[in-house]
Formats: C-alpha cells, structure tokens, sequence
C-alpha cells in the first residue's frame, strides 16, 4: 500500500517490487531513494537509509529513530535530541503529520512549507520578475486565471471572481485536523457571458450546457493551531531563517561528492537490503575521506 493520505495500492514491479516509480530530469526510473543526515560542522553523515518510494514525507521519522539509535550505540549520548540538536530538512519532509511528530518529542526541527518563499518580504517580487517555474516546459495544460485573482471571504464563506460576480459555495469540509477546504462554483448564467470565459476556464463549451460547469475554484484555510502553523513561525522567525539558510552549504556539497566524485548516478542492485548496502558503502567511503582530509587530532 502506498504512503499517501488516500492509501492506494501500488503497482508493482515484477522485476524489484520493493523499489518504485520515480519522475527525474531524466523521465521517470524504477529506483530507490537514497536519504542521508549529515553533520554540520564537518559533514560527516551520522545516517542513511534507502527507501523504495518516490515520497520523502515518511522516511523522516525512520531517519530520526536511526540517528537516535546510532548515536546511542557509539555511546555518543542516550538521547541527541535532548541535548538540543538541531535538525534541518528540506520542503519534500514537510507534512502535517511529520510537524506533529517533531511538535510531540520535542526535536528542534526547522522544515519549510512549499509557501514559505512566498511569506519571505526578500522573495515577494520574485515570481514578478522571473516567472513561475516550469512554465516553459508544461505540455497539454491550458493556462487559465489563478486562483489568486478571486477574491474568497473566509468569514462570510464567499467568493467572487476576476469579473465581479458571486460564486456559489458547493462544498465545505475538513481536509484534516485544522485546516478545511472551501470549493467555489462560477454560476451559469454568469460565466455563459462572461467575457473572459476562454481566458478562466479549460472547457469555456461547459458553461454552454445546462448540464455543464461554471469555473470551479477552492481554498484551504487554517482553523486553529495545527503542528503546521508551529513550524510556519519557527521557519519564518529571524533565527529559523539563519539556520535553515546553512542546509544547502551542509549537505549538498556531500551528496555532489558521491554522486559526481565517486560517480554513484544510480544503484546497480536489486531489493531494498542490496541497495541499502550499497548505498552506506559509499556514504562509508565519503566519511572515510572526510576523516582522512580532515587533519591529524591533538
């Protein structure tokens, strides 16, 4: 069964059914993904792991037991989370349930949101001068008017879009604890002779039909204080944007090194057991060199 919120069953590979179905610049493969924590200071990596799915959201919890376990094996400390430790992670951990996890043992996380570019006053300009990404090479989708250009009324449960006109509320529920979704449908009548119909709609020819659709549009809202909001402020905090600000010089230049100096570009191997041995074998040898380079100790 798959890790999303809808769990679906996945289809399987007959040749690795424990790897899985992933989309790169290179179109998509049957791989695995290879994680990797590292240390700060001298970018050694204290944990890896490899997991058969193309979702990073649930390998969070099982890297954290990992370094906790590693460290209490070396007899580094029984607990490195309870010495303050800060953990960083990049957009592809943040999820709800990951917030409420890091919000309930007390770890010192800082993970942002897929919005929290958009919520820093440096980048506010951003999408204004370059563009949003990607656009150039989307293929078969129609650009219509965002959902940003309507205007919602979260208090009176009310929408009106670009042209003026009230839309209909179809649909109102709790997409999960904390957090509900409004949809909007443009009435008939309204979007039928509306002079931007081609411009807002997919299909303007629905709006034809009786039995057609106008331009549906949704929201999803914060009701309260969800473990999301909790990592919203320490993200968007003057000290969250510092620490998280260092992430990328951690560790990407490490996997750079294994994956352009030591030339690993894809797992050679077959089931999650090989591919994770191969995998720590070469992260075993990035640690190997650190320690070499690193100087004689006094």
């Amino acid at each position: 069964m798959g890790q999303g919120k809808q769990r679906k069953e996945v289809k399987s590979n007959i040749t690795d059914n424990q790897s899985a179905k992933m989309t790169t610049s290179k179109g998509t493969i049957q791989g695995y993904n290879g994680i990797a924590a590292v240390d700060q200071k001298h970018q050694v990596i204290v944990e890896a792991q490899a997991f058969g799915a193309s979702q990073e959201h649930h390998t969070l919890e099982p890297m954290l037991e990992g370094i906790k376990g590693r460290y209490r094996r070396i007899g580094a400390c029984e607990d490195i989370y309870a010495t303050g430790a800060i953990v960083t992670a990049d957009i592809g951990f943040s999820n709800e349930e990951n917030n409420r996890f890091l919000r309930t043992m007390g770890i010192n996380a800082y993970i942002p949101d897929h919005q929290f570019r958009s919520r820093d006053p440096r980048f506010r300009h951003q999408k204004e001068k370059h563009g949003k990404r990607h656009q150039a090479h989307a293929k078969g989708i129609k650009k219509v008017i965002p959902a940003g250009e309507f205007t919602f009324d979260l208090k009176s449960k009310s929408c009106e879009c670009p042209a003026g006109n009230a839309m209909w509320l179809v649909g109102d529920h709790k997409v999960y604890e904390g957090r509900r979704k409004l949809t909007f449908e443009g009435k008939l009548t309204d979007c039928r002779h509306c002079p931007k119909k081609a411009q807002c709609m997919r299909n303007p020819e629905s709006a034809d039909s009786r039995a057609g659709h106008g331009r549906q549009v949704s929201i999803t809202y914060a009701t309260g204080r969800t473990a999301t909001d909790w990592m919203k402020r320490r993200v968007d905090s003057r000290e969250g944007k510092a620490i998280y600000g260092q992430r990328m010089a951690v560790v990407e230049p490490v996997f750079g090194n294994i994956g352009t100096n030591r030339r690993l570009n894809r797992f050679s191997l077959r089931g999650k057991e090989k591919v994770q041995g191969q995998w720590r074998l070469f992260c075993l040898v990035h640690n190997i060199e650190k320690v070499m380079r690193y100087g004689a100790l006094t």
